[in-house]
């Protein structure tokens, strides 16, 4: 494949980006001022729980997840919500979904699949719950309703500690609310059916329901929370075959390397397990010295402690190993960014581009090396790529305030941070930077206007 000159690139970014004004495009989900009910749920219970839940911050965690999520949606046509999903650090065998499409999927779920399949299964289930609005259609239930519960706190009743020991009745409430039989049933029929549409293998479905299975089975006691919430039956478990066989053979597009190892990887150094996962490596290597994944994994962990040369070394051993090993270019260009080594930085990145040209991480990557390299306008352009690639991601945006900053764009700087505060349920912050956005622009001015009417949007929101 033919090279990707970055400069090239960023010079036409840099026509659109820089050189004349920036075209206004609202945030989405600030374009009406009017939500849905559950919609409001969402976002409503979104701003609570982060409050009381400890989520993954990691980049490529959250950008891993969401991806799946994005191209599971793909298949299914136009959406009446922006789904949005988030990754909890707890090691409970968990995931559940809120009206209006806020997905949380704890890393106790994540460390048991062992391909990226079983997990696209229990996000295509997670999804048809919400698109089927099934919580909403669930009759019958004890008093913990989820509904009325987050109703509490969207009346705005109570001080902030009642209002997290709203949400903390909330998600308990999940653990003890189980979907009939014909809505699991319907779950995984369409979970089945898109899933396999979005070019993952449908039998990753079946092979989770028996992980979960083979977990209660183990230890009856501690029946793990997705069992409680999506009861496994072999009435269930046939069900799924049944679907699996009218499934279309060979249309999955598996990839070659499966990056949950990695992401798993991530998760445990995250944990401050490094040096475990340096021994369990060291050891897996003396065994399989060619194979480049442990390898690589060795070059994580070693980042991850700050050793930056044994980091190096791990890296490209394990680039030399194999080439396509996932990721391994764009880690060494955020190494070789950190040593200073910009033009071996950029030669990586170069790489990674060109295997994943619409891959959002590899721009905010590449952004930060022109930040370092004091490239302010090449690093805008390459942020406002990552952005339009994942334009629910708020990483981008922020990047994008602080390197307008950089530049004395203030206009441009404030309404960047407003959209991050923005897509994080920060409101308040949000319409703080906007208003400041207005007053730089002028208040009469296009643009001043423009953002005049998101902010008015927002406004109405929390009334």
């Amino acid at each position: 494949m033919q090279s990707i000159s970055l400069r090239w690139l960023f010079s036409i970014l840099l026509v659109v980006g820089c050189s004349t004004p920036l075209p206004f495009r609202s945030p989405p989900s600030a374009q009406t001022a009017k939500e849905d009910p559950e919609t409001k749920i969402s976002r409503d219970f979104r701003r609570e729980a982060k409050k009381t839940l400890k989520l993954i911050s990691d980049p490529e965690v959250d950008r891993y997840v969401n991806q799946m999520g994005q191209r599971i949606l793909s298949s299914m046509g136009p959406q009446p919500y922006e789904y949005r999903f988030f990754v909890i650090e707890d090691s409970q065998l968990n995931a559940f979904a809120v009206p209006g499409g806020t997905i949380y999927i704890h890393t106790g779920l994540i460390e048991r699949v062992r391909k990226t399949d079983e997990l696209a299964g229990v996000l295509g289930h997670e999804i048809v719950h919400v698109k089927g609005r099934h919580m909403a259609r669930l009759s019958g239930m004890d008093p913990l309703n989820l509904l009325a519960l987050l109703g509490v706190f969207l009346a705005g009743a109570g001080a902030q500690g009642q209002m997290a020991g709203v949400v903390g009745q909330a998600l308990a409430a999940t653990r003890q609310l189980s979907y009939t039989r014909s809505l699991e049933q319907e779950a995984d029929t369409l979970g089945v059916k898109y899933v396999a549409e979005s070019g993952y293998d449908p039998r990753g479905i079946l092979n989770f329901l028996k992980i979960i299975e083979h977990e209660r089975t183990l230890n009856p006691v501690d029946i793990p929370p997705y069992l409680m919430t999506h009861p496994v039956t072999q009435e269930r478990i046939a069900h799924v075959e049944l679907a699996l066989r009218s499934t279309s053979p060979g249309r999955f597009r598996g990839e070659a390397l499966d990056p949950i190892r990695r992401i798993q990887t991530i998760l445990r150094l995250q944990k401050y397990e490094a040096d475990a996962v340096i021994r369990e490596n060291e050891k897996l290597l003396v065994g399989y010295p060619a194979n480049a994944e442990p390898v690589h994994f060795l070059g994580l962990a070693y980042h991850h402690k700050g050793r930056l040369a044994e980091a190096r070394a791990n890296y490209e051993r394990a680039k030399g190993l194999n080439p396509n090993t996932p990721g391994i270019d764009r880690d060494l260009g955020r190494l070789y960014t950190q040593l200073g080594e910009f033009a071996l930085a950029r030669q990586a990145f170069e790489r990674s581009l060109n295997v994943a040209p619409d891959e959002s991480l590899n721009y905010l990557f590449l952004g930060e090396l022109f930040e370092k390299e004091a490239k302010f306008s090449d690093a805008i352009s390459s942020y406002l790529r990552a952005q339009s690639l994942a334009p629910l991601w708020p990483e981008p945006a922020q990047r994008l305030g602080m390197a307008y900053g950089k530049t004395n764009r203030l206009g441009d700087a404030y309404y960047y941070l407003g959209r991050s505060h923005f897509l994080q349920d920060e409101y308040e912050k949000a319409m703080a930077d906007l208003a400041r956005a207005i007053k730089v622009f002028g208040p009469k001015s296009a643009r001043g206007q423009a953002i005049q009417d998101e902010l008015d949007a927002i406004r109405s929101r929390g009334k």
